[in-house]
């Protein structure tokens, strides 16, 4: 009996072995969204942060090459485009107009994961040409 607990011990650590040495030799997936940014525009700050209601801005996503992407704001907004692909250079855009005050979490969604923006956004008065933000 000690033999075969012995032999079952030896497998189990052979196999666990094994299974660490796969794993450990697997090539890391690359992620299909590596960044989400939002450009500032034109915004010109009184006493607010770089973004306000109702202007716009330039979401920029990047990740795998013709990965397809779905826009999404834990707030209110809206987006020009709300899904598209990167194409090839693995780059797409985007406008967002926020149209509440708050902290807004932009994500860029995949079947194969996400990325986040965070961004506060203060009172905006959109002059057309410029975005006067104000505390």
């Amino acid at each position: 009996m000690i033999r075969s607990r012995k032999s079952a011990l030896t497998a189990f650590t052979t196999f666990a072995a094994a299974a660490a040495a796969l794993v450990l030799a697997a090539p890391q997936a690359s992620a299909y969204v590596t960044s989400v940014s939002v450009s500032s525009g034109s915004s010109i700050g009184l006493g607010g942060g770089g973004y306000g209601t109702n202007c716009s801005y330039t979401v920029t996503v990047n990740g795998s090459p013709y990965e397809y992407v779905w826009l999404y704001d834990s707030n209110t907004a809206t987006f020009g485009q709300q899904q598209f692909s990167l194409g090839s250079g693995g780059t797409g855009t985007s406008s967002w107009t926020p149209t509440s005050t708050g902290v807004h979490y932009i994500q860029a969604w995949t079947y194969n994961g996400s990325q986040w923006a965070l961004v506060t956004v203060s009172t905006g008065l959109n002059l057309g040409s410029a975005c006067v933000v104000t505390g």
